[in-house]
């Protein structure tokens, strides 16, 4: 029983330490591409939106007025 219990202790520490040589070949994007990135991605969202609720708009307002001259 103990020796089981060694070996899933070394088991478990030789995955940490592959886990930390993985992590120091990870290449790390800088400050400036992730504020890049955001903008972008805010900017195309508020976009979406707009266009979105432009549609919605439209087609809530034709729907009044078909309802309203059939009724």
């Amino acid at each position: 029983m103990e020796n089981e219990k060694l070996a899933l202790f070394l088991k478990v520490q030789q995955f940490f330490k592959e886990i930390k040589a993985e992590m120091n070949k990870v290449t790390w994007t800088g400050k400036k591409e992730v504020t890049n990135g955001t903008i972008a991605v805010i900017i195309i969202s508020v976009i979406i939106a707009v266009f979105l609720a432009a549609i919605d708009s439209g087609l809530s307002t034709m729907v009044k007025v078909v309802l309203g001259a059939a009724g």
